[in-house]
């Protein structure tokens, strides 16, 4: 069955490490960028990223991309 995709809303996530809890665990602070541009290239989402990352002094421990498609039936 055919379909359509049309590339949705688009944010950049970045994850720091904020210490340890009463247990030792890490804790982790998620900072969440909106309004991406879905044609974003992921080096140039990364390139942004280094740069916020550059402005924080806690140590990150994960960049990542998430991407919504809307998927209809043609």
């Amino acid at each position: 069955m055919p379909v359509n995709v049309t590339l949705g809303a688009s944010r950049l996530k970045i994850s720091y490490s904020v210490g340890l809890d009463d247990n030792g665990k890490e804790k982790l602070k998620t900072k969440t960028y909106t309004n991406i541009k879905p044609t974003a290239l992921d080096d140039d989402v990364y390139a942004v990223a280094s740069a916020l990352v550059g402005l924080q002094s806690n140590p990150v421990v994960s960049v990542g991309r998430v991407d919504e498609k809307k998927i209809t039936q043609a």
